[in-house]
């Protein structure tokens, strides 16, 4: 009976472990999601870029590309320079993937309305932005 009781203790240790795992898992990866919106709404294009992967995938109104970390920042700085943030929100959020995030905030800045849309991938154990979209709402 008392080996019955050690195993049982020992499964639910096991359970409660891997549910404080999952728990902060998932905590982490929406802190980055709001993280990067913070990131955006203060055009903080320096912090912003610590998120990017060495390279990005961007687009940004009709101009795309494949840039490197740095390129990405002073495109987005050029770009937060002639449209001031005034609010961010998140539209939307696919974050069921453990390997995978895709983003969409809407964007309203001292010009006009964009649709912002970003896919973080689990890269050497953080996410990072891998595409990066801005397109104006029409």
């Amino acid at each position: 009976m008392e080996v019955k009781v050690k195993r049982v203790i020992k499964k639910a240790g096991v359970t409660i472990t891997m549910c404080f795992l999952v728990i902060a898992t998932l905590a982490h990866s929406n802190d980055v999601i709001d993280d990067i919106a913070s990131c955006i709404r203060s055009a903080n294009t320096k912090e912003l870029s610590k998120y990017f992967s060495s390279t990005v995938s961007m687009t940004l109104m009709n101009d795309e590309g494949i840039y490197s970390r740095v390129q990405a920042e002073i495109i987005l700085r050029d770009f937060f320079s002639k449209n001031t943030p005034t609010n961010v929100k998140v539209a939307h959020r696919l974050d069921s993937n453990p390997n995978f995030r895709y983003v969409v905030l809407n964007l309203e800045t001292s010009k006009d309305a964009y649709r912002v849309s970003y896919k973080l991938t689990h890269n050497d154990n953080s996410f990072q932005v891998t595409e990066f979209r801005v397109e104006p709402i029409y």
